[in-house]
């Protein structure tokens, strides 16, 4: 996901995959992103809130999510 795509999805229905916790395609609401300085430059993060549990958030690289069309 890019950074035009990150405004565009704000607070709307993502799919997260993850294969190293064994999540495919995973439904979140996309509640907000987060650039940060890291030893090779900045990168952003994207926090994820559950549908159903709303104190649950994932946070997670911006390559790890897709909108839901």
């Amino acid at each position: 996901m890019t950074e035009r795509e990150i405004k565009r999805n704000l607070n709307k229905l993502v799919r997260f995959t993850d294969p190293s916790l064994h999540i495919e395609g995973a439904e979140y609401i996309l509640s907000g992103a987060t650039i940060r300085l890291g030893e090779h430059g900045f990168y952003y993060q994207a926090e994820l809130t559950d549908r159903t549990c709303k104190h649950s958030l994932i946070i997670c690289r911006l390559d790890q999510i897709e909108e839901v069309e």
